[in-house]
């Protein structure tokens, strides 16, 4: 079955900042049938929840914390009140912190674990969204490798494959490899092989990378090979969801997401409503 297409709503942060229901509305009316919160701004959950009911769309998947701690009860709730079933992680709890050793690493996959526990009896799974940074080597060894090895297979791992190639991996093997965790992917466009520095910065939806210089790119226009990415799918049978995102753009952001939906949806990738 052809995967449903959906967009990272990060993409449109300083768009839904202004205007969040025109944003939001102008996705649904490009296709989009599915979208991917990241924080609601210029909004609510409970007023997206209902203009998403307006409008037939569905949110899926979402990057929010870890359900743990203080803060486990207030996620579970709004994942049930937005109809969440994959809660996905942006970056870590710690960040690059937890990368500097194994034992960050360990630390780590625990409260993933933890999470996982927390959610099952909801019929809700945890999810890790990758960087490149976080799937270099740490003492040796690659800490996504011990991630997967050490949390149950419920756990999703959304592999961005912008990053992945940038970390010198090939997307398409990497899809194999985490096979029934790939559930969500992000099928980000970019140069790759673009000098850009990238730095750690406090935003309203939590930390994310800043760049100085933008190497992302509409899908279709970039240097990751998205159809060979799109065979290793097919192979696995597992993702439901392939989801278009631009941590940045260089020109018209609304445009460069049409432009993801129009390829990924010619090419079979995925399917939206039009």
């Amino acid at each position: 079955m052809t995967p449903q297409i959906s967009v990272q709503l990060f993409s449109v942060r300083d768009q839904a900042k202004a205007d969040y229901e025109g944003t939001i509305r102008a996705i649904a009316d490009m296709g989009f049938g599915c979208v991917e919160p990241a924080g609601y701004p210029g909004s609510s959950p409970e007023a997206a929840a209902k203009l998403f009911a307006e409008l037939g769309l569905k949110a899926p998947s979402a990057h929010i914390g870890l359900p743990i701690g203080d803060d486990k009860n207030a996620i579970i709730e709004q994942a049930q009140l937005m109809g969440h079933q994959y809660l996905i992680t942006g970056c870590p709890p710690k960040f690059k912190e937890h990368y500097e050793s194994m034992d960050g690493v360990k630390a780590m996959t625990e409260l993933y674990a933890e999470a996982a526990a927390n959610v099952a009896p909801y019929g809700i799974q945890i999810g890790y969204h990758n960087h490149d940074w976080d799937l270099a080597e740490v003492e040796g060894q690659r800490g996504y490798k011990y991630f997967l090895a050490n949390t149950p297979d419920t756990v999703v791992y959304e592999a961005d494959i912008f990053w992945v190639a940038r970390a010198g991996l090939d997307p398409a093997a990497f899809i194999k490899e985490i096979g029934v965790r790939g559930k969500a992917l992000h099928f980000k466009d970019g140069i790759v092989n673009d000098q850009a520095k990238f730095q750690e910065a406090e935003t309203e939806s939590g930390k994310i990378m800043l760049s100085s210089s933008i190497p992302f790119r509409a899908a279709g226009t970039g240097q990751v090979d998205l159809l060979a990415a799109y065979k290793a799918v097919q192979e696995t049978g597992q993702t439901e969801i392939i989801a278009v995102e631009l941590d940045s753009f260089e020109g018209d952001m609304m445009g460069a997401i049409k432009t993801s939906y129009d390829y990924l949806t010619s090419k079979n990738i995925a399917q939206g409503t039009k």
